[in-house]
């Protein structure tokens, strides 16, 4: 591994748009990066592969339409084939756009060291050669062994599953390092402050949501049994950047309830400080700022194969509970009529989460990229 840069170094952190998680976890990573005054530039390569193809556009829709259509037939056939053929599906995906991708890759300038939170990223990046490439990886459990393809320097993984999934790839273990998900180390932000800031009553509040890419039937169907069920609650519902999802919330609250609609938003911390439960899809970011927050997850989505893993970290954590959406309704009067029953189903003092999970990630970077 190369010795440090003279002056400033550089990290160019990459990202695809398949599901917001990859993405918010680019620009997370990049914001502790910074802290040490590291440069730090993130990339959707997507956006400038092509010059006339939006290649972005066409993933980011392509993947919601294969997570959603038929229970998720489509992502899981695509998932189940390159968890079982890793090596030729990383090859293949080279043939495709390597060229093209080194391309683009020098035009944006050199990098003293990479970032990858999307595993095909990781692999053209260390197939590539030179700096150091670390591969964040963004799924918990026995996630696909796809990530743990080509010559890359060090793996971040959340968990003791995903680490022996990557053991089981062949990968060396002294180039895993295991990150705990985070947990904030004293309490959230005010509730009460964050309604006053929201303009929110006080009142038991539930926060559902799909995540940044408004992601999964099951949320929808959740707010319209909370809806029909006329619970004496306040809802937050955030569709996160589905236009579609946001109109069908929309309508929802026109029926007199007392909610707020929101699409993707900068707010949405202050949305999980305002709020006493999340109810949502176990995308691993969400689930994240969820345990950051400390505040549990009814978890109504779980993309199939991918994130099933983090369903089962959050239920072992007992930071979240798998519900369906029907019932959802009968949980938030029970947790609404009694503050002594969220403290019996969900907990935030596991050895499983960290509270200093940005002084852990940070340290485990620089060992990579300043090494």
């Amino acid at each position: 591994m190369r010795g440090p840069a003279a002056g400033p170094r550089r990290v160019v952190v990459l990202t695809l748009p398949l599901g917001n998680g990859h993405t918010a976890a680019a620009h997370v990573i990049a914001g502790v990066l910074r802290r040490d005054g590291t440069q730090v530039s993130v990339y959707d390569p997507s956006e400038s592969l092509f010059s006339r193809f939006p290649l972005a556009r066409v993933l980011s829709r392509f993947y919601r339409f294969a997570v959603n259509w038929r229970a998720g037939a489509v992502h899981i056939a695509l998932y189940r084939l390159a968890d079982r053929h890793p090596a030729g599906t990383s090859r293949i995906v080279s043939i495709l756009f390597g060229r093209r991708f080194r391309s683009w890759l020098a035009s944006i300038g050199p990098a003293d060291s990479f970032v990858s939170t999307f595993s095909l990223l990781g692999y053209l990046l260390a197939e590539r050669g030179g700096a150091p490439v670390v591969s964040f990886v963004t799924d918990a459990g026995t996630v696909n062994r796809i990530w743990f393809q080509g010559a890359v320097e060090r793996y971040i993984v959340p968990d003791a599953d995903s680490r022996a999934t990557a053991l089981r790839c062949g990968v060396d273990g002294d180039r895993v390092s295991l990150v705990r998900p985070p947990m904030s180390a004293g309490s959230a932000m005010d509730r009460d402050q964050a309604r006053r800031r929201l303009n929110l009553e006080d009142r038991f509040t539930v926060l559902v949501t799909g995540g940044g890419s408004g992601l999964g039937k099951g949320v929808l169907e959740a707010a319209r049994a909370l809806v029909a069920a006329r619970t004496d609650v306040q809802l937050l519902l955030n569709a996160g950047t589905n236009a579609a999802l946001r109109r069908e919330f929309t309508d929802l609250c026109a029926a007199g309830t007392r909610c707020t609609v929101t699409g993707f938003s900068p707010d949405f911390p202050l949305m999980l400080a305002a709020c006493d439960v999340v109810v949502g899809k176990a995308g691993w970011l969400t689930l994240n700022e969820a345990m950051s927050a400390r505040r549990p997850t009814l978890i109504v989505d779980v993309v199939p194969g991918q994130e099933e893993g983090n369903c089962s970290f959050a239920e072992e954590a007992r930071v979240g509970r798998r519900v369906s959406p029907g019932d959802v309704p009968e949980a938030v009067r029970r947790y609404a009529a009694s503050e002594s029953a969220l403290q019996e189903d969900f907990s935030f003092t596991n050895a499983m989460l960290s509270p200093a999970w940005a002084d852990e990630m940070a340290e485990d970077l620089k060992k990579t990229l300043t090494g």
